[in-house]
C-alpha cells in the first residue's frame, strides 16, 4: 500500500479530530482518479470508521482542461463514496 492508515490518521488522532479531508496531487496534471486512488480512499474511509474519524473528502490536484475547468477533482463530487 502506498499510503498507510497509521500515517494518515496520526495527527488526526493526536488533535482529537472528528473528521479529515484527504488530498494529493497527480504530477502529470491529469486529476482523474486511478483505481489505486479509489482503492486507497476506500481503505482509509474504512479505517476512519473504526477510529470514528470521518473522511469528508478526497481531493486530487492537477491541471484544468477544456473538459474539466477546475484544477482539482473531489472523489465524492464524482460520485465515489457518496453516503
Amino acid at each position: 500500500m502506498l499510503v498507510h492508515p497509521r500515517e494518515v490518521f496520526t495527527v488526526a488522532i493526536a488533535k482529537r479530530a472528528s473528521s479529515i479531508v484527504l488530498a494529493h496531487n497527480h504530477p502529470g496534471g491529469d486529476a482523474t482518479p486511478s483505481e489505486a486512488d479509489i482503492r486507497v480512499t476506500r481503505d482509509l474511509i474504512r479505517a476512519g470508521q473504526l477510529l470514528k474519524i470521518e473522511v469528508v473528502d478526497d481531493v486530487i490536484l492537477g491541471r484544468s482542461t477544456n473538459e474539466r475547468p477546475k484544477d482539482f477533482v473531489s472523489l465524492p463530487e464524482l460520485g465515489y463514496f457518496a453516503g
